[in-house]
């Protein structure tokens, strides 16, 4: 009687073991079709964004309880063509500023994330565009939505700190900013 409540026990033990560890494991996630990356900045003449909706990547994110516990790898890649702002000669401008024939992608490969509260986390990562490469931090959500992943997020850079000459227009009368603001909305689905 007394092995067979041992026995019982063991097994009692190792399924919530499974469970539990089940419930926290580490998955791995890969970029959903339709993800929003924008880019927007200023010129003498007006404000303007440029859109993409195509990018390709991968995740490796904890979930427990129903909320992101770990983030521990993110890379994602993006063509410097699939930008767009509704107008072909700024495309063309942007295309040639970022040296998109010599480095036709832009990416972005995860260093370190910590939580800073409920879904907020600061996320910093190797950035790169047009070659060069620095590490720019990023403020994100994160949050399960049912098997999938949705991550959202904002950075500030400068194009200069990637020797990205801004962009002109109309023999130089037009000037872009330095300034750019990186927005992206990214849902993850999990890799088969």
């Amino acid at each position: 009687m007394y092995n067979h409540l041992k026995l019982a026990s063991f097994f009692i033990f190792i399924l919530f073991l499974s469970q539990g560890v089940q419930g926290i494991a580490q998955q791995t996630y890969s970029v959903a079709p339709n993800p929003e990356m924008k880019v927007s900045g200023t010129s003498t003449l007006h404000d303007w964004d440029m859109i993409s909706e195509e990018a390709t990547g991968t995740a490796s994110i904890r979930v427990s309880a129903g909320k992101v516990t770990a983030i521990q790898a993110v890379k994602v890649s993006m063509k410097v063509k699939s930008l767009k702002s509704g107008k072909s000669q700024m495309d063309k401008n942007a295309y040639n500023a970022l040296k998109e024939m010599e480095f036709p992608e832009i990416t972005f490969s995860m260093l370190e994330a910590h939580q800073d509260g409920g879904n907020d986390w600061k996320v910093s990562g190797r950035l790169q565009i047009a070659g060069e490469t620095k590490t720019v931090p990023f403020m994100i959500k994160i949050a399960p939505e049912g098997e999938s992943i949705v991550l959202t997020g904002l950075a500030d850079i400068k194009l200069t700190d990637f020797n990205v000459v801004p962009p002109t227009a109309v023999f130089g009368t037009i000037k872009t900013g330095d300034d750019m603001a990186i927005q992206i909305k990214i849902k993850f689905n999990p890799s088969k």
